[in-house]
């Protein structure tokens, strides 16, 4: 039997540290075990998914956020900010979230061992 997991990897002590070290592009890659993760800052938001477009590999930095979708520089698809979705591919989102033990990238993935 298999079942969701989420595991959180802890970015900073709080959002505004996290934001403190972005960089002027607006544009922050980090690597994890599952791959790199660009995190992009669009006026008040964070949005962070894979490094890798769906389509032909290509990395995402560079892109554009409009509309609630973000579009890769290389051959401009364009993938929902919400689902993930866009031109009959998939771009993995990641939500963050803040507690009292810091700011957290939340990825859920799945398990054949249960709990």
């Amino acid at each position: 039997m298999f079942s969701d997991k989420t595991k959180k990897y802890r970015l900073a002590d709080s959002r505004e540290a996290f934001l403190h070290d972005f960089p002027a592009t607006n544009e922050l890659a980090k690597n994890f075990p599952f791959g790199e993760v660009l995190f992009v800052k669009k006026e008040k938001e964070i949005y962070a998914f894979i490094n890798k477009c769906p389509h032909q590999g290509q990395k995402m930095q560079g892109c554009t956020i409009e509309n609630e979708r973000v579009m890769c520089p290389v051959h401009n698809y364009k993938f929902s900010t919400e689902t993930g979705r866009g031109h009959g591919l998939y771009l993995d989102f990641y939500p963050l979230e803040e507690n009292e033990d810091g700011f957290f990238l939340c990825r859920t993935y799945f398990s054949w061992f249960g709990e």
